[in-house]
């Protein structure tokens, strides 16, 4: 992640395994909607098409980002986000968390990473 003085910032995620690996960049004005939902959104575009380009004898996923929230507490600051999952028409809601340690738009991929590692996981076996 690079951020510029004006406040904006630039995201690249990446993610590769043996055979495959894709990345997708995106830029955002720095808002504070744009420091959660940015990443978070980036990342699950990368995780869709790594997905997609993972094994074909399993049943198509579709991911769908709904919402980024950061919740701060005096003795916490986590960042929780929520995506939908559609397998098979089913619909299932998926939740991620993470605790800001570096950064709120790295925790908001590291928060989707989370809610989608069954489905990542599921595409390398």
């Amino acid at each position: 992640m690079n951020k510029n003085p004006q406040g904006s910032f630039a995201i690249s995620v990446r993610l590769a395994n043996e055979d495959r690996s894709i990345g997708a960049e995106r830029e955002a004005a720095g808002t504070g909607e744009d420091s959660l939902e940015v990443p978070a959104n980036t990342a699950l575009g990368v995780i869709q098409q790594f997905l997609r380009a993972g094994r074909e004898d399993g049943p198509s996923v579709v991911l769908r980002f709904l919402s980024a929230r950061r919740l701060r507490h005096p003795q916490h600051d986590t960042v929780v986000v929520l995506v939908e999952a559609v397998v098979r028409g089913r619909q299932i809601p998926l939740t991620g968390a993470a605790s800001v340690s570096d950064g709120v738009e790295r925790t908001s991929i590291l928060a989707m990473l989370q809610a989608t590692n069954a489905f990542v996981a599921s595409s390398l076996v």
